[in-house]
């Protein structure tokens, strides 16, 4: 029997044997080809000598080769197996894929306008749509929005998809769409949170506040929402649900967290707001300075983020804080917080 090129023996490529699967090929066909490749006119029985394999698995192996164009047989009393030219054959294939991908294509878009018109029918059963990216998401809201007709649900938190500002929700308000918020203490500590939070309750938002919200989301006409599907910045995939019994099931979260919240006064939250006069309640001894102190306080504020809004400085804000204990007979936080909400300054 001749002898091969080292070349040509299979266990010396065996390695490479993975380039083709991408075509169809496994690895296994693909050492064949290579070896076969490596010494035209090889016969099944020195591919067995070389490879251990049975001669049924090699001569299964050639006959898919063959199927493909990657080799041909050589008749003769004793058949032997040559390769066709590489570079014409694995680009045929090349197309053939390509024209397979085309086709799938296709059908995906053909899938995908299906998809679409069922999730447009109220029976159409769950319907959720995974949104790409902070700008799709930041799209979707605005539109959720824009299409209200009766009340927008919102979890306020951070981390915000592309800016906390909602410069819709003024003019939606004024057309009679009705706004209930639940905010945690730190969606008010960006500069001029609690003047904007003020404006947005006297133009007619619900707010209230609670410690934690598990995530956030906004929840139209009780039909649909969108919310992200990670809490961890940035913000990069959210969700759109539809006409789900997912969106029934936020609902009545929203609603349980609502009844749990503590109500915003409009008159703690703002800045120069007319409601109170400038010392505030005689009766009380306290100043609307202090009273909206103790409003962020209940809210659960941090001392730095009060400060800020406040426009004192932490060491002062602590002084301020001495005092309304010693008013309210108070020896912590808590029990400040509990005497205002009986005495209803909060």
């Amino acid at each position: 029997m001749r002898q091969l090129p080292e070349t040509a023996k299979i266990e010396h490529v065996q390695e490479d044997g993975r380039a083709l699967e991408i075509v169809g090929i496994s690895a296994f066909d693909e050492r064949i080809y290579r070896s076969v490749l490596a010494c035209p006119g090889i016969t099944v029985q020195e591919l067995v000598m070389r490879s251990g394999e049975s001669a049924g698995r090699i001569q299964s192996s050639l006959s898919r080769l063959r199927a493909k164009g990657l080799v041909s047989r050589l008749w003769g009393r004793s058949p032997r197996w040559t390769a066709t030219n590489p570079g014409t054959a694995i680009r045929s294939l090349v197309r053939d894929m390509q024209s397979e991908l085309d086709l799938l294509t296709d059908t995906a878009d053909e899938l995908e306008a299906a998809f679409r018109d069922v999730g447009t029918d109220p029976a159409g059963g769950d319907q959720f749509e995974v949104l790409a990216g902070p700008e799709e998401q930041a799209r979707w809201y605005v539109r959720l929005q824009q299409e209200a007709k009766e009340e927008v649900l919102t979890f306020d938190r951070p981390p915000y998809v592309l800016d906390y500002h909602n410069p819709l929700q003024t003019d939606l308000l004024r057309n009679g769409v009705r706004y209930r918020t639940i905010y945690v203490p730190e969606a008010f500590e960006h500069a001029g949170a609690l003047d904007e939070v003020g404006s947005l309750i006297r133009a007619g938002e619900e707010a209230r506040i609670l410690p934690w919200l598990p995530f956030k989301m906004a929840l139209v006409d009780r039909s649909r929402a969108v919310m992200p599907l990670h809490m961890d910045p940035p913000l990069t995939r959210g969700v759109l649900i539809r006409g789900s019994t997912m969106v029934v099931a936020l609902v009545e979260l929203f609603e349980r967290l609502w009844r749990e919240a503590l109500p915003v006064r409009p008159e703690l939250w703002s800045q120069g707001s007319p409601e109170l006069t400038p010392e505030g309640d005689p009766d009380a001894g306290l100043s609307l300075e202090d009273r909206r102190l103790l409003a962020l306080l209940a809210a659960g504020l941090k001392d730095d983020a009060i400060a800020r809004q406040l426009g004192t400085s932490p060491r002062s804000l602590r002084r301020r804080l001495r005092h309304l204990l010693d008013e309210l007979n108070a020896e912590t936080r808590f029990q400040a917080g509990a005497q205002a909400s009986r005495r209803g300054l909060v």
